[in-house]
Parts: structure tokens; sequence; C-alpha cells
């Protein structure tokens, strides 16, 4: 069970922004999620980063941790020309696409597990 409180901060600048106060979560009835990756424990700095610049950044530190979660969980990560790059699944499809849509394939991935 989880219960989260959350609550909305004003600030000058940027305009109203999410706060999540505390997140209680019950061990004895659901096991944690067990951490693999350095991209499990980095991502939620990516997004605190995000939130506080009001956009999404992607710096090459942030995409070498999403690659090697990617590779781990099957995907082949390749250098593309123009600053992308390209994702071949298991079945050989091909995507090419920018190094912050990789980055979000990557989260994507980590919801799904």
């Amino acid at each position: 069970m989880w219960r989260v409180r959350v609550g909305l901060l004003r600030g000058r600048s940027r305009g109203r922004r999410l706060a999540i106060g505390r997140v209680e979560h019950d061990l004895t009835q659901q096991q944690p999620h067990a951490v693999h990756t350095r991209f499990e424990l980095g991502v939620q700095r990516m997004i605190d980063g995000w939130i506080t610049a009001g956009r999404l950044e992607v710096s090459p530190a942030d995409l070498q941790l999403a690659r090697e979660f990617l590779e781990r969980a099957g995907l082949k990560v390749e250098d593309a020309p123009d600053l992308r790059v390209r994702i071949v699944d298991r079945e050989g499809e091909v995507r090419e696409m920018s190094r912050e849509d990789a980055v979000m394939a990557a989260l994507r991935h980590l919801t799904r597990k």
C-alpha cells in the first residue's frame, strides 16, 4: 500500500511546482523494487533537474546511464549522426531518436519492470 502526501508550492519565477512531502510504503505487504543499474539510481536526480530547469536536458552522462540500462534490457544502442542514437530491439526493429528520446525510452522501459 502506498500513501503519498502531495502539495503545490508556489514559486516566484516558475509558478506552481509539485512537491511530494513524504512517501510511505508498507514493506510487509509488498517488497520494494530491487535496483540493478546506475540508471535506476540516477533517474530521480535527472527528473529533479528537469523540473528545476523547466525543460528536459540530457547530459552525456545521463545518456550513458540510459544506454547501459537499455543494453542490459536486451536492446542494442548505437551512435548515429547529429547527436542521435539508434536503438535496435530484439526483433531487429531499428528506431533512430534524439538523446532526450533515448532517455525517455529508458524511463518508459523502467516503468514496465
